[in-house]
């Protein structure tokens, strides 16, 4: 795993086996924390609050590729 910091935020460069074992590991991390069920997110910024409730309602992926340069 390669992870470069930009201006603002990060780029993680993944290869496939990381991006499997990694991508597994948060979301199930994730969707069985105290935090997510109980939906207990008023100790995090907004912003942090409101990416959760996108993916709690499935309006945001929690992981999504946005360009497949394999094709």
């Amino acid at each position: 795993m390669k992870v470069t910091k930009l201006k603002k935020g990060y780029r993680i460069n993944l290869s496939d086996s990381e991006y499997n074992l990694l991508s597994n590991e948060m979301q199930w991390e994730f969707m069985f924390s105290s935090t997510f069920v109980d939906k207990d997110w008023k100790h995090l910024p907004a912003n942090q609050q409101r990416v959760l409730t996108e993916i709690s309602n499935m309006t945001r992926d929690w992981f999504a590729i946005t360009e497949n340069r394999r094709d």
